[in-house]
């Protein structure tokens, strides 16, 4: 049970860690990411180097110092015409990566606003589903009590992903949960580490709409939204939204894959980033706030 810890926190950091790195144009020092993230044993510090030496999305500039790498080293550019999207959508017992568990997960292949195949599965995940989500999904535990375990169903969607570029809304959720289950299942990873998040275009195009989630979106643009917190109904009103979105950003001449990345991408400015370094240093240690969830 401790080596599995050990492993979900250091998934968990990764991430975090590129998250903040992905939004500055810049270099930051291992300093800074110890103290946005709240590490400060030499373990910690140990483990941030070795996650940090073993992932292609860094690069070490110089000394303890850290950027991401350029995008066109992490995923092909293409006219956004040619891109295959899969869009995808997860349901799970929580939203605790590395503890919980996806109940049912569902895709759409799409290329130019077609869509040309589509995944769907509902997952036993082998604990308990609450009667929260229950309620939230309509999935209970009879109803997946004879499905595909996530060992089964994960390969197979890595296969149906292929070269096509993830497609979320908030994939900041979809996207780490799946390569969280990835990483702890040791199977092999999605050919592209680079997402789109349906939720953070509806950001930039759509500033003076305040409710951007499924439902509220939905409202917006009066889509037939029927069976919310359902994987497959979630992704073909996320395929409504990406192909309105994609429209609209053609008129303002975004046409690449790397347009449309650096579109959705909330860049951080050196003060804006202080800042934010400054908020993390009043929050608890990151380490302690996640381990909790396994004593």
């Amino acid at each position: 049970m401790i080596q599995f810890t050990i492993i979900v926190i250091g998934i968990e950091l990764i991430e975090a860690v590129f998250q903040l790195l992905n939004r500055f144009d810049g270099v930051v020092s291992e300093s800074q990411i110890r103290h946005a993230l709240g590490l400060g044993s030499r373990q910690e510090i140990k483990e941030l180097n070795q996650l940090l030496s073993a992932d292609k999305r860094f690069i070490n500039c110089e000394e303890n110092k850290w950027k991401c790498a350029p995008l066109a080293t992490l995923i092909e550019d293409k006219p956004l015409r040619e891109v295959t999207f899969i869009i995808t959508d997860i349901e799970t017992t929580g939203s605790i990566r590395g503890k919980d568990r996806i109940i049912e997960i569902a895709a759409l292949k799409v290329n130019n606003g077609d869509i040309l195949d589509s995944f769907e599965y509902l997952i036993n995940p082998h604990k308990i589903i609450s009667r929260q989500i229950s309620k939230l999904t309509k999935i209970t535990n009879s109803t997946i009590q004879d499905s595909p375990s996530i060992e089964e169903v994960l390969p197979e969607y890595i296969d149906f992903v292929d070269n096509g570029v993830f497609v979320a809304h908030n994939s900041l959720f979809d996207f780490c949960f799946i390569n969280s289950e990835i990483r702890r299942l040791g199977i092999n990873s999605l050919k592209n580490q680079a997402d789109i998040c349906t939720y953070r275009i509806a950001k930039k195009l759509l500033p003076k709409v305040k409710a951007r989630g499924i439902s509220g979106l939905s409202m917006y643009f009066d889509y037939p939204l029927r069976d919310r917190h359902r994987a497959m109904p979630d992704v073909k009103a996320t395929h409504f939204f990406l192909h309105r979105f994609l429209q609209e950003l053609e008129k303002q001449n975004i046409n690449s894959l790397h347009q449309l990345i650096d579109f959705q991408t909330d860049k951080l400015g050196k003060n804006e980033l202080r800042k934010k370094l400054k908020k993390q240093k009043k929050k608890k240690n990151y380490y302690s706030r996640f381990n909790k969830h396994f004593s």
